[in-house]
């Protein structure tokens, strides 16, 4: 090979030697060009856009789906399909609970908030008097004292639930075959953040957690690629430092998350402010119908494209976290790729 570039630079003169100045640059920045090329979650130009400004397709209370038997569910499939087909934004509930054979008993603190009763009369109902059925158990065979693990549950494990690590380990196994995927959670937790914390360690994800300092710019998703943190984490409640810090005290904003009807997610009072901080580099756009009911969804996701165009010219800024009901009943992941293409 080497005899053969040299007759070629001789022969062609100054000519041949450009040639091969182009063959051989053409072969060295290979790995660079590569990496010009790479698709962050689906699309070269996301690599260079920081995580606030990329729309991120959601599922509300993603763990709920009666592939984990949940009564009630707000996702027709379980995460693992979730992540296959496009959804990159979950939120989850985190509860610590007791496990009292199959079941699982709820360790409840405190009156329940207004999220954790976004479910029917008749639901809410049964979640309180299994609760309750189950810490009498619980009394009786002197188990009080068993340390708690971390569930994810709608409020009730009683009517549903799944390790979390269990999911957690779902996540782990998605990335390691999508290395150049980023995900959103944010969780509505229960749970102290240490023990959280421990949950993604257990998981094999503790180094995949990106840091957020309140004020500072987020990071691009290619940064988060390069670094190695695939996962931005945020706590509804708590604050667990800059691995886990609170996702309302100035990361996310959103709009309302209590539609009882339909007709609600119209026009732009649907978008107004809720909790948050204005100007939050994140925008959840919360877009269901309590409780979930899979017809009510269906009507609920067909308002999805012209409601996320109507908050977006509300709050003048793209929605980040567009979360859904019944995910798989929904154009939530086109309309997130029509919005990363638009913006």
């Amino acid at each position: 090979m080497r005899r053969t570039l040299v007759a070629v630079t001789a022969s062609a003169g100054l000519a041949g030697l450009a040639s091969l100045t182009a063959l051989v640059g053409s072969l060295v920045p290979a790995t660079a060009q590569a990496q010009s090329l790479r698709r962050c979650n689906g699309m070269v130009v996301l690599c260079s856009r920081r995580v606030g400004e990329v729309a991120f397709a959601t599922a509300h209370n993603a763990m709920s789906s009666p592939a984990d038997k949940f009564r009630g569910p707000n996702q027709g499939k379980p995460m693992s399909w979730q992540l296959d087909h496009g959804i990159r934004g979950f939120q989850i509930d985190a509860y610590l609970g007791v496990p009292v054979g199959a079941r699982v008993h709820t360790s409840l603190t405190g009156p329940l908030t207004a999220a954790q009763q976004d479910m029917s009369p008749t639901l809410l109902a049964a979640g309180k008097q299994l609760n309750a059925q189950l810490g009498r158990e619980l009394d009786a065979k002197d188990l009080q004292n068993v340390a708690p693990g971390v569930y994810l549950c709608h409020t009730f494990c009683e009517l549903g639930f799944v390790k979390m690590v269990d999911e957690l380990r779902v996540v782990r196994q998605f990335l390691d075959a999508h290395p150049n995927e980023v995900l959103q959670f944010v969780i509505q937790e229960y749970v102290p953040p240490e023990q959280l914390r421990a949950e993604f360690t257990a998981a094999g994800l503790g180094d995949e957690l990106a840091a957020y300092v309140q004020g500072e710019p987020l990071p691009t998703l290619g940064q988060m690629i390069d670094a190695g943190t695939h996962l931005l984490v945020s706590l509804e409640n708590g604050d667990g430092g800059p691995q886990l810090p609170n996702a309302f005290n100035g990361l996310v904003e959103e709009t309302p998350f209590t539609f009882l009807k339909v007709t609600q997610l119209r026009g732009a009072a649907s978008c107004v402010d809720n909790r948050g901080v204005p100007g939050s580099p994140a925008f959840q756009l919360n877009h269901w119908v309590t409780p979930p009911v899979p017809t009510h969804a269906e009507a609920a996701n067909r308002l999805l494209p012209s409601r996320a165009a109507t908050c977006q010219r509300t709050r003048g800024r793209i929605p980040t976290l567009i979360a859904v009901d019944f995910a798989e009943r929904s154009d939530v992941v086109r309309v997130a790729r029509r919005i990363n293409a638009a913006s």
